[in-house]
């Protein structure tokens, strides 16, 4: 389940940005981040029109929702039909599929309800298993390189890969691919050969 952020879920969302494997892979973030960091985030996000952030949310067999991870969209530009998207899991959620899924749900909301033609997506050049899903199992292209574009909060820096996956090409392969995911049959699509 995908919902906006509250003030309720500000602790969660706090201690998921400090977790260490999280700040592992998003080197950029800060040791520790307070409800008060979270607050004054999530009110400053809500109020740009150029962002759109979602916490995910898995149901318990007793009916009690977990905070499993975060999402959205940010730099949102309506006359490129672009944005950028990121997203963050629990790692005590990692290898359960939620990425999959919440990403589906997030193109399929970018695409097909607010029909933007462009999605991208950066993560460390360190960040393996995230690089390795962007391109094997979403079969998005990576697009560049940027070196030492992210900060790592010990005095160095980070290069970063740009990923994108267009209109055509989400409706064309991935929309089917990902879903196949999601319902856990097996992928027949493919992306295109890329040279």
């Amino acid at each position: 389940m995908l919902l906006p952020p509250t003030p309720a879920e500000d602790e969660a969302v706090a201690a998921l940005r400090s977790h260490p494997v999280v700040r592992k892979f998003l080197q950029f973030l800060p040791e520790s981040t307070s409800v008060e960091d979270i607050r004054k985030r999530r009110e400053g996000r809500a109020s740009d029109p150029a962002i759109f952030d979602l916490l995910a949310f898995l149901r318990s067999d007793d009916g009690v929702l977990e905070l499993a991870g975060s999402t959205g969209v940010f730099h949102m530009d309506t006359t490129q039909r672009s944005c950028e998207a990121g997203i963050i899991i629990a790692p005590k959620f990692h290898g359960q599929n939620l990425t999959a899924e919440i990403l589906y749900t997030l193109f399929h909301y970018i695409f097909e309800e607010k029909q933007f033609h462009r999605i991208s997506l950066e993560t460390s050049s360190e960040n393996a298993p995230m690089r390795g899903w962007l391109e094997k199992v979403a079969g998005m292209r990576l697009e560049g390189i940027r070196k030492e574009w992210w900060t790592d909060n010990a005095g160095g820096w980070l290069d970063v890969c740009g990923y994108a996956v267009l209109e055509r090409e989400w409706k064309g392969w991935m929309k089917q691919r990902l879903l196949e995911r999601v319902n856990g049959t097996k992928t027949t699509s493919s992306s295109p050969t890329r040279s």
